[in-house]
């Protein structure tokens, strides 16, 4: 899927199912890292499962609780990273799109992954559905659902 925002130069490809790797370990953690590239992980942040289905890990010293989160039905997120399309990388549907544009001065963001839940970490507690930003703004899914949902005869009762 391609998406097309406010600016013609900018671009959303969100690969299909079958394209898109999908992940099965994805972490939310309540700190900022000033450093993006690759790391070794695997050797550092290793979390443990308790008995009550939480975690526990540390990162950089600090010990920190976690919670699995499933994304609502029928939702998939996505990981995207940022490019600039080139000629020698450009998708072809981004070509056919903005034929007149130079492809260098084209923003792609592309999805280099799929997950359906993540493990939403906090320090010192566990993050619990009532106080945890993340986990409570998923309960809006819902909430718009059902304020767009088509009105039925129920509706017509109420209001009457």
């Amino acid at each position: 899927m391609t998406i097309a925002t406010t600016s013609a130069r900018d671009q959303i490809n969100l690969k299909s199912d079958n394209e898109t790797q999908a992940v099965d370990c994805l972490h939310l953690l309540p700190c900022a890292v000033k450093y993006s590239g690759p790391a070794n992980t695997s050797t550092y942040f290793l979390p443990q499962q308790q008995l009550d289905s939480t975690y526990e890990a540390t990162f950089r010293g600090r010990q920190l609780h976690g919670q699995k989160v499933r994304l609502p039905e029928n939702y998939t997120g996505h990981i995207v990273v940022d490019s600039v399309a080139t000629n020698e990388a450009s998708d072809s549907a981004f070509e056919s799109e903005t034929p007149d544009m130079p492809a260098a001065e084209q923003r792609v963001i592309l999805s280099a992954g799929q997950f359906d839940s993540l493990t939403v970490w906090e320090h010192d507690r566990v993050p619990a559905e009532d106080d945890d930003e993340f986990i409570t703004s998923l309960e809006w899914i819902a909430v718009a659902a059902s304020i767009h949902a088509d009105c039925t005869d129920s509706c017509d009762e109420t209001a009457a």
